[in-house]
């Protein structure tokens, strides 16, 4: 039958015949690997994740050869990632971005700004981010000595003196060296024991590792006690890929990988969850849910919040519109759906759940929502968790709900009785501080706080699970980032630990919040940073700067 387009008599080309014969020609070396493997019996345990590894790379490598020669894009060789033509591209290509930003020399430091620039990366008194785990504060650093970086360690009394003496717990520098690898650290995951005797054990994590940056991590467990990693065949290591890492518990994990046909999506992630446990071969480990061919990823989580355990599984159906399940509170083998729109955010605190809403919401009710209960766009809320699960919706407390089209919700964070809500509020910064009483289940509202001089104001908990101590930090257009410690509901009381370097005189400048006014009478906020000697109202060189996409606005 003829096709649309086509003619009927229509006849493949002679050129495009010798094209699909050398694509075949090419591929034939995986072909033979494959048929090889099949004719001698071979069945996928056969195959170590380090062989299939191998066999994809030098199977793609054939694929971007046939390609080559077909039609395809002229920049198809840069599939083949690390491949000779690739590296001379990026050579090339480097070479002439460096030749339009530094001139002829092709040299970054012949520019006076490299040198201001540098100082400013390499500041030994920039704020390090930590993470309190047990007796110890961890943070990851770089610095010109420290290229790739170190993740190091000190207590949390310790961190709170202006010099802090840290204990490495992994060199990569060192660690690259050894292992000929460009490895890029990607962070580490702990392991939680939950309530109980090991309640306060910090032991073992994994940690994250990409060779070159890229989002392919190998996953290898660590022993933060012995400052090495575990070895052996019990040990949880996941070779290179797009993985997904998650604790049960000591013994057991919750993984992400490619398996194969059907396991990985179409934007490469993984799509099934599989059970793991130590000791176990990989290819072993027992799938325990799988999304759709379609989506983008699924993944699972299991945790403990505030003594209470959770297990999460999840359908990215695209990047902003997630399926959740959970196990039924009274048939712990039974999954249920978490009823929310796909695109709302979803979270727990204690044995609540805690729910941003994007749009409008009608929960509860009798047929299209009459009766029930209508939460405007913006809105955060909380429900028994249980209840919810079960499909009740009769029990919110609204958190925030936005005034008007000018307040925004920005996130939360909490401590061990503290659940604090951040807002920006017609461009200004506003916590609200709600105490969640564990007795009657519920929360109040304790505490709101506003930033001041048209600064920025964060307010994160040390431990969550165990104290209300608070990390505070602010910064404004004319303030460096300044870190304090606070105790919640408290905010506004806090003892500065850290400040950032000054890098300008800020002496006489000063910063304002104003308006304009469109022509169609929307009212636009902005901030007017005012260097020193210039008179209200006189004409003087302006920098404008706005920005705002992918959710994230900015001003």
């Amino acid at each position: 039958r003829a096709r649309a387009g086509t003619r009927p008599d229509a006849r493949p080309r002679a050129g495009t015949i010798a094209r699909v014969a050398s694509f075949f020609r090419a591929l034939r070396p995986a072909f033979a690997t494959h048929r090889a493997s099949a004719c001698a019996g071979a069945t996928r345990a056969s195959f170590p994740p380090s062989r299939r590894a191998r066999i994809f790379r030098a199977n793609r490598r054939a694929l971007v050869a046939a390609m080559s020669t077909s039609d395809a894009p002229d920049d198809v060789f840069l599939e083949d990632l690390r491949g000779e033509r690739s590296m001379e591209w990026v050579k090339a290509e480097n070479e002439r971005a460096l030749a339009a930003i530094a001139g002829p020399t092709g040299k970054p430091e012949d520019d006076p700004m490299f040198a201001k620039l540098r100082a400013i990366y390499d500041d030994k008194r920039k704020i390090p981010n930590v993470r309190l785990r047990g007796d110890f504060v961890y943070n990851f650093w770089q610095d010109e000595h420290h290229v790739k970086g170190i993740w190091r360690r000190t207590t949390m009394d310790d961190f709170k003196t202006p010099e802090p003496t840290w204990e490495t717990v992994l060199d990569v520098d060192a660690l690259a060296a050894l292992e000929g690898k460009s490895w890029v650290w990607k962070g580490p995951q702990f392991l939680d024991y939950g309530p109980g005797d090991d309640r306060d054990r910090v032991d073992r994590c994994v940690v994250n590792l990409s060779d070159g940056g890229t989002d392919a991590c190998t996953v290898r467990e660590f022993d933060v006690v012995a400052k090495a990693f575990v070895e052996g065949p019990d040990a949880f290591v996941l070779p290179p890929g797009k993985n997904s890492f998650c604790w049960v518990d000591r013994d057991v994990a919750w993984i992400g990988h490619d398996f194969g046909q059907g396991t990985m999506s179409p934007s490469g992630y993984p799509l099934t969850v599989r059970e793991w446990r130590r000791g176990q071969p990989l290819e072993d480990a027992v799938e325990i849910w799988r999304g759709e061919p379609g989506d983008v990823v699924a993944s699972g989580s299991a945790y403990w919040d505030k003594g209470h355990r959770y297990k999460v599984w999840y359908r990215a159906k695209t990047f902003y519109d997630t399926v959740r399940f959970v196990p039924h509170p009274d048939r712990p083998d039974e999954m249920v759906h978490v009823d929310i729109p796909t695109d709302f955010s979803f979270a727990t605190f204690a044995d609540h759940v805690v729910i941003h809403c994007k749009s409008e919401w009608t929960v509860g009710g009798g047929k299209g929502g009459e009766g029930g209960t209508k939460l405007v766009a913006g809105s955060v809320v909380a429900h028994p968790a249980s209840d919810f699960f079960r499909g009740e919706r009769s029990d919110f407390t609204v958190l925030y709900s936005p005034a008007d089209d000018r307040c925004a919700y920005e996130g939360s964070s909490e401590t061990k009785d503290y659940l604090m809500v951040h807002a920006l509020e017609h461009m200004v910064t506003r916590v609200y501080v709600w105490r969640f009483d564990e007795s009657t289940r519920s929360f109040s509202l304790v505490k709101e706080h506003a930033a001041e001089n048209c600064q920025s104001f964060g307010a994160a908990g040390v431990d969550s699970e165990r104290s209300n101590e608070l990390f505070v930090t602010t910064e404004g257009f004319l303030d460096p980032t300044t870190l304090s410690t606070a105790t919640a509901p408290d905010l506004d009381i806090s003892t500065p630990l850290k400040t950032n370097t000054a890098w300008f005189d800020a002496s006489g400048m000063s910063v304002e919040l104003r308006e304009a006014t469109s022509d169609d009478g929307t009212k636009v906020p902005y901030f007017l940073v005012r260097g020193g000697g210039i008179p209200e109202g006189a004409p003087a060189p302006t920098v404008l700067y706005g920005y705002g996409g992918v959710e994230i606005l900015m001003s």
